[in-house]
């Protein structure tokens, strides 16, 4: 296949040579160019297409009498919301017992030996779906979900993690849907262009929320009401989950972490527990904090 002719955002700033989309470094001067996941989302073509549907929802909701509605989850969401990321009680006990752990995705684990692949249909689609979306870099994203307080997706965990903007907003990008999901409706095959106007850097994530969810509001609606919509599971089955997929582009240590807590209705296994009362208990005492 051709290789896809380069834009302004594939010229490093500092040298002016070219610079792969796949790549946060410019290969002549080394340069940081910023997170791909990001770049490719500030491209004009992506945010003229994300702003004509942000604007074509304001004009829906308003026709409806839902613009206060609007504007007011339009300002919920750039001043309240974040990225919660979901783990293992084993993990989050990691994260907390050493301060040199990472917490790394699936891809960087499996390449290391650290964890075995899951089951050859999971690992195929992890693999396909990762690759369809960012290409080479796939191994350096992060998953996680926007969210408007310090709760995520209960079906990835045993604990809900929320990272303090400031380590992540300039690394993070946001996909309308869960990445199956996306890849599934869309479908998007090897080859395929990615659709734009899906896709939004940190400072737009208002845009694409507002986008996707303008046809749910309704007059008299309140942030927890907008919770429910902006994260919905049922918290078994993640073919279920609808939210807001967050990308961070690498890893994080515990100093990202800003709220810790456990994901209600868990049952877990007595070393399950025990990890995730130690890594509560190291967490409330590095922040301070008291039971």
């Amino acid at each position: 296949m051709a290789s896809p002719a380069l834009s302004p955002q594939d010229t490093c700033s500092v040298c002016s040579a070219p610079l792969s989309v796949t790549m946060r470094h410019c290969p002549t001067c080394k340069t940081d160019a910023g997170a791909p996941n990001v770049r490719r989302c500030r491209t004009d073509e992506n945010l003229k297409a994300l702003l004509i549907r942000f604007e074509n929802s304001r004009t829906q909701v308003s026709r409806r009498g839902c613009s206060k509605e609007f504007s007011d989850l339009e300002t919920v969401i750039k001043g309240k919301s974040g990225v919660v990321v979901s783990m293992p009680a084993g993990v989050a006990r990691k994260l907390f017992d050493d301060p040199n752990s990472l917490y790394v995705n699936y891809e960087i684990l499996v390449g290391a030996n650290i964890r075995r692949p899951a089951d050859l249909d999971n690992d195929r689609h992890r693999c396909a779906v990762g690759g369809l979306l960012f290409g080479s870099y796939a191994n350096y994203i992060v998953y996680g979900a926007l969210t408007l307080t310090e709760e995520g997706l209960p079906t990835y965990g045993d604990v809900y993690c929320r990272l303090r903007s400031v380590t992540i907003d300039k690394r993070t990008s946001f996909l309308e849907a869960n990445s199956y999901r996306f890849v599934r409706d869309h479908r998007i095959a090897p080859g395929d262009k990615l659709p734009v106007g899906y896709m939004a850097c940190w400072k737009y994530r208002h845009s694409l929320v507002l986008a996707k969810l303008a046809d749910r509001l309704s007059t008299g609606q309140t942030e927890s009401d907008w919770q429910a919509i902006l994260i919905h599971s049922d918290g078994q089955n993640r073919e279920n989950d609808d939210f807001v997929e967050a990308h961070i582009y690498e890893g994080f240590d515990s100093n990202a972490i800003e709220s810790l807590a456990a994901i209600p209705g868990k049952k877990l296994r007595r070393e399950e527990s025990l990890d995730l009362e130690i890594a509560i208990s190291i967490f409330n005492h590095l922040r301070g904090k008291t039971k």
